[in-house]
């Protein structure tokens, strides 16, 4: 789980007064009926209950909020609104490495650096560096596909985990060792490691690195990390969240037939641990501060201008190695954090879908139209159901007023 990007009630409906807000009126219906239509289209499929969208047009600029459904399967769910928040799964994996880059921008650390200077605990990958655990080049198994993660989920869903813990689950130990991945692997694991030497240069946790110098400065008032339990309130504020993937985990044998997983399948994970996600994915926000984020990343405003190149630079995530762009032949590259990949109809985009065990979020970044589109729901289906991408190519028709959206 935390896997990167693959490939009618209305609770409110906004258009935000700027200029060119009023030169298609008609943008904010067509929105509201492509997410109801999606919606219609997915329940069944996907479980899904409800989803929330938004799409700014330049910074400032026009917005167009909108949502669809209710938040939950129960008759009385109240509907999806501006307040609902969901789980960003691996879209926050994007803090981890902004934290990293404002403490290397400091001077108390470097993308250099090896596991070996900051944790020595861990003699094993005592010479992987921070830059290869950012873009996944590390060669460390991940966490979230083992049997013991599984068991937590299925068994204790509650339970508190640390990010030792979480380390522990990877770390080779001479018996039942993980396969070590070769190229670009995507490890949670990497993330967790990175947040542990990040509190180590910094003196601070990573909980309260994500604060001051991410959510507080920028305003993200609905944004929310914590690597424990979280607020009532901003569990309440979720919406529920339904787990619906029997697909065997990574770690499982080829011919696996039950998934370590099943004993998940329909639950609600509203009230479940997060602690298990962490700095690989534990964040939870609205639609309207992801937007606001990814602007913030894109505009290079956040990091100097070095540390916003190392952000960019990309990785095939065919064969691991450093490439300038994304191609019809290398079609998928991750950076520091950030995925870009050629996607269907539009081309060669920024975008992150991150999922936890009973959400989605999915943004994608269109820098020639400057406009950013994300969409978040409330399930995480088998990969080859997932259709969310489908929501955002439907709005970027709309938005561009190109077929099914004129």
């Amino acid at each position: 789980m935390l896997r990167t990007a693959r490939c009618g009630i209305v609770a409110c409906l906004l258009l935000c007064a700027a200029p060119g807000a009023s030169a298609q009126p008609e943008l904010p219906a067509k929105v509201q009926a492509a997410l109801e239509s999606w919606l219609t289209q997915r329940t069944a499929e996907e479980k899904v209950t409800g989803i929330a969208a938004y799409i700014s047009f330049g910074d400032p600029g026009p917005a167009i909020e909108a949502f669809a459904g209710k938040v939950g399967r129960a008759p009385n769910d109240a509907p999806i609104g501006r307040d609902t928040l969901f789980q960003m799964g691996s879209s926050s994996k994007s803090f981890a490495a902004a934290v990293v880059l404002k403490l290397e921008a400091a001077g108390k650390l470097s993308l250099d650096d090896t596991i070996g200077k900051w944790l020595p605990e861990y003699p094993a990958w005592k010479n992987v560096d921070v830059r290869s655990l950012l873009n996944m080049t590390s060669g460390i198994p991940t966490y979230s596909e083992t049997e013991f993660i599984s068991r937590v989920w299925t068994e204790e869903p509650t339970r508190a985990l640390s990010a030792a813990e979480l380390v522990r689950a990877a770390y080779p130990t001479g018996t039942n060792d993980l396969p070590v991945p070769t190229g670009y692997f995507y490890s949670n694991t990497n993330y967790i490691l990175a947040a542990m030497i990040a509190e180590k240069a910094a003196g601070s946790s990573y909980r309260n690195l994500v604060h001051q110098l991410i959510i507080e400065p920028l305003g993200l008032h609905s944004t929310f990390y914590e690597s424990g339990a979280y607020p009532p309130a901003v569990v309440q504020r979720q919406a529920h969240g339904y787990f619906e993937n029997t697909a065997c985990a990574d770690y499982q044998p080829k011919d696996c037939q039950k998934s370590w997983n099943l004993p998940l399948v329909g639950r609600d994970v509203r009230e479940d641990s997060l602690s298990w996600a962490q700095a690989a994915g534990g964040a939870i926000a609205g639609a309207r501060d992801v937007d606001r984020w990814v602007r913030t990343i894109f505009s290079g405003r956040f990091v100097p201008p070095k540390q916003q190149a190392e952000w960019l630079r990309l990785v095939s995530t065919r064969t691991g190695k450093p490439i300038a762009e994304v191609s019809a032949d290398d079609p998928g590259g991750f950076s520091l954090g950030l995925a870009r990949s050629m996607l269907p109809e539009v081309g060669a985009r920024w975008f992150y879908e991150g999922e936890t065990l009973g959400y989605r979020t999915l943004y994608v970044w269109f820098a020639d139209d400057d406009m950013v589109i994300t969409v978040q729901t409330n399930s995480q289906p088998n990969g080859n159901t997932d259709k969310l991408g489908d929501a955002v190519l439907a709005l970027y028709r709309i938005a561009k007023g190109q077929a099914g959206g004129k």
